[in-house]
């Protein structure tokens, strides 16, 4: 029996379940000491740097929870966007410490063991992470790049700052101030086009950002020049976003102008048409007529629906749209203006003809028109 008892029990020990770790956060740390050799404001792909992060506890009481319990090391895990790199990595113990070397590793992972003295746990002082790399390239004119970046087992995610530096392309500084230049002179091309009134003075205040941006770049002071280079390109949106708005402004007040001249247009072939009434033509005017009326319809729906996308803010759309109508509205017009002379000088002769019903035709616009000046 007393043997079975001691088998029992071993076998207890055996399965016993390992303790969890408890969840860490920032709050468990002091502000990690971080050193970046050589020190600039700013790197260039192909520099060599060594870094220097290093972990502590805020408390005595952290210096055992930021271990791992018993049989259950809590993982670090270190990451770089560095190359070449060359990494060293210091556990320091309440007594004692623990080195590991590992080599062009983009990551690397240890394993922070619980530590006890005389049956009471202690915990760690520090780890540290020195390491030497290559800063890599980067695809933007100005990127700010993870030199260090840990992250802990059983941890929030934010329990540990990275450590940054911000790495220059000057390739992409020269590509990207000839891009919003040449973007400027397209925009102020498309909305002279579009027959868009304009500020000239937005148009040199990008200008005069971008040559202070070169002037900067040349100087090597790249972090001014990417002030420069952002506050252009955000004034270019700027612009471009209110040219979308006056764009379909634009073209919604131009086929906005004729649909009136063609409803009051319609509204005079109506009259002339009832004076021609015994014209041997007259049934083919009213058909021709009708036709018209009912495009003219059709291309009104057509520009309600635009003129809503406006309401809308949906600028582009509503420009598209009313570029597509345009042509159709202006070639209407030119119809019922061909379909009105013709009916003018129509001369009326003797015999039948068939009675026009007078048509009900409301102005459909929420202005003043007057007939004078608006008829073709």
């Amino acid at each position: 029996m007393k043997k079975l008892m001691l088998i029992m029990l071993a076998l207890a020990v055996l399965i016993a379940p390992v303790m969890a770790l408890e969840t860490l956060t920032k709050d468990n740390f002091d502000t990690p000491e971080t050193q970046v050799t050589p020190e600039k404001d700013y790197y260039l792909p192909g520099d060599e740097i060594t870094v220097t992060y290093k972990i502590t506890p805020k408390t005595d009481d952290d210096m055992e929870l930021i271990g791992g319990e018993k049989d259950n090391p809590r993982t670090y895990t270190f990451k770089t966007s560095l190359e070449n790199t060359k990494w060293t990595i210091a556990i320091n113990y309440y007594l004692g410490s623990w080195t590991e070397d590992f080599l062009n590793d983009d990551e690397v992972k240890i394993d922070v063991k619980y530590f006890y003295l005389d049956e009471q746990r202690k915990g760690v002082r520090s780890i540290e992470a020195n390491m030497t790399g290559k800063v890599p390239s980067v695809t933007s004119r100005l990127e700010t790049i993870d030199v260090i970046n840990v992250s802990i087992e059983d941890a929030e995610e934010d329990a540990l700052p990275p450590l940054q530096i911000k790495v220059v392309n000057t390739q992409k500084f020269g590509e990207d101030i000839q891009k919003v230049r040449a973007d400027a002179d397209s925009l102020k091309s498309d909305l002279e086009a579009a027959g868009v009134q304009y500020n000239q003075s937005d148009f040199d205040e990008i200008y005069s950002l971008l040559d202070d941006a070169q002037s900067l770049v040349s100087q090597g002071k790249y972090l001014e020049a990417d002030e420069k280079i952002t506050q252009a390109e955000e004034k270019l949106n700027e612009i471009a976003a209110q040219a979308d708005k006056l764009k379909a402004e634009t073209e919604r007040d131009y086929v906005e102008d004729l649909l009136n001249k063609a409803y009051l247009n319609l509204s005079v072939t109506e009259i002339a048409l009832n004076k021609v009434a015994e014209s041997k033509n007259y049934s083919t005017y009213v058909e021709t007529y009708a036709e018209l009326k009912s495009q003219y319809d059709s291309l009104k729906s057509q520009f309600d629906d635009a003129n809503q996308m406006i309401t809308d803010k949906k600028y582009s759309e509503a420009y598209e749209k009313l570029k597509e109508l345009r042509p159709q509205v202006e070639d209407l017009l030119s119809s019922i203006i061909e379909l009105k002379t013709k009916i003018e000088n129509e001369k009326p002769e003797e015999g039948g003809g068939l009675s026009l019903p007078t048509l009900q035709l409301s102005l459909p616009f929420h202005r003043s028109i007057s007939l004078q000046g608006l008829l073709w």
